[in-house]
């Protein structure tokens, strides 16, 4: 489907095109018009007498703090500094290489701590590139629409309504991916309990795994559609070769990773046709325009329903839950495994025990970005860190693997 031009206040930015960085000299890495020079102070704990990765670890604090320090100063950075904190701790995460001719002023251990003073040059463009790229990688989750439509006593189940088509035409148009209609069906007809239950929002554990494990859907977004007849208000305006259908729609989406609830709307509108089937339609759509934005001019303009599930998405995902099944490793291993995922793993905000048998352990990893990118960055550094790692499954929200102790 080729997607149409859309404005929107907070989401303006997911499928703008990235702003090319060619117009600096690569040649010589001169800063652009846009940069900025300046010191920031950076520190970490000394962990195990390692004092290499403290040191790389205040490098990261100070080059974090440098980044945000420049971005409050310069003009092109004040443009994108409230997105910038939007996705912050998943460009942290990836803050490597955004400064550039980096220079060591001082650094030094004090106690527990080691610090360190770093002179480097930002570029805002730079950082506006990464910010962007996240918005687009996080605020644009893959949809599963369900929705319960009434029109005039007929009722249709989800994923044969009316509602579910618009919607998806729609967003389909401003860039959003769904499941499509033939599976959702057949989820109706295989999986009715579970689908059920993802239609009241319970996103339960064996929910979830169908969900999202399974088809992919990281949010839900449910709701009732009710249509009756209000022709009889057109014979007052003695007009009688016109159908008047009134619309009322609730929509409420779902976070499939947490089951909390992104956004929710609920409005009433009218259509009118010659014919009762297309009346009730064009009510729908004036009722969903309120809800999810419409078309004005070629440009698709989101409304706040889609704004705010795409705003809190991407702030739920700077933190999101992994679960990490891990099979070969003794208690003692472990608790170092666990440790080294702490400190050592860029993004990772905490890693929480939720049990062990003999080698076989469950750990929760809180995780800016997604499963597959913390995947990734275990298997490219555990043998760094005295671990031979394999992945055996990979899910949106669940890695099991298999880790080995290097001696």
């Amino acid at each position: 489907m080729r997607h149409r031009k859309y404005q929107s206040p907070c989401l303006a930015l997911l499928l703008v095109l990235l702003i090319s960085c060619a117009g600096a000299d690569k040649r010589d890495n001169a800063p652009g018009p846009d940069s900025s020079r300046g010191r920031a102070e950076g520190w970490a704990k000394i962990f195990d007498d390692d004092i290499a990765l403290a040191r790389d670890r205040a490098l990261d604090d100070a080059r974090k703090k440098l980044v945000e320090n420049i971005l409050g100063t310069t003009i092109s950075g004040k443009k994108i500094v409230e997105n910038y904190r939007l996705v912050s701790s998943i460009v942290e995460a990836r803050i490597f290489g955004l400064v550039k001719d980096e220079k060591i002023v001082k650094d030094w251990q004090e106690d527990s701590l080691y610090k360190v003073i770093l002179e480097g040059t930002v570029e805002a463009a730079a950082i506006d590139e990464i910010v962007k790229k996240a918005i687009t990688d996080y605020g644009r989750p893959k949809f599963l629409v369900l929705i319960e439509e009434t029109i005039e006593g007929k009722q249709s189940r989800p994923g044969f309504t009316e509602t579910e088509i618009v919607i998806q035409n729609f967003m389909g148009e401003a860039g959003f991916d769904f499941v499509d209609n033939a599976t959702v069906k057949d989820l109706m007809s295989r999986e009715s309990s579970r689908m059920k239950r993802a239609l009241s929002g319970d996103m339960a554990q064996d929910v979830q795994e169908l969900l999202l494990n399974k088809n992919g859907a990281e949010v839900v977004i449910t709701g009732t559609v009710t249509v009756t007849d209000q022709s009889k208000i057109l014979t007052e305006y003695n007009i009688s070769n016109m159908l008047s259908k009134s619309a009322i729609i609730k929509l409420k989406a779902v976070d499939v990773y947490t089951g909390s609830v992104l956004a929710a709307a609920s409005k009433q509108a009218a259509g009118l046709h010659i014919d009762a089937a297309t009346a009730a339609k064009y009510a729908i759509e004036n009722s969903l325009k309120q809800i999810t934005g419409k078309e004005e001019d070629g440009l698709i303009k989101t409304g706040p329903f889609i704004d705010t599930i795409a705003r809190k998405f991407i702030e739920a995902t700077s933190r999101r839950q992994i679960s990490v099944s891990v099979a070969g490793l003794d208690y003692n291993d472990m608790m170092k495994f666990r440790n080294a995922l702490a400190q050592r793993i860029r993004g990772t905000h905490e890693v929480l025990a939720r049990g062990q048998s003999g080698k076989y352990a469950v750990l929760d990893v809180y995780f800016a970005g997604k499963s597959s990118q913390f995947a990734d960055e275990l298997s490219a550094k555990s043998e760094n860190f005295g671990f031979a790692i394999e992945i055996l499954d990979s899910y949106p929200n669940r890695l099991i693997i298999k880790a080995q102790r290097i001696k």
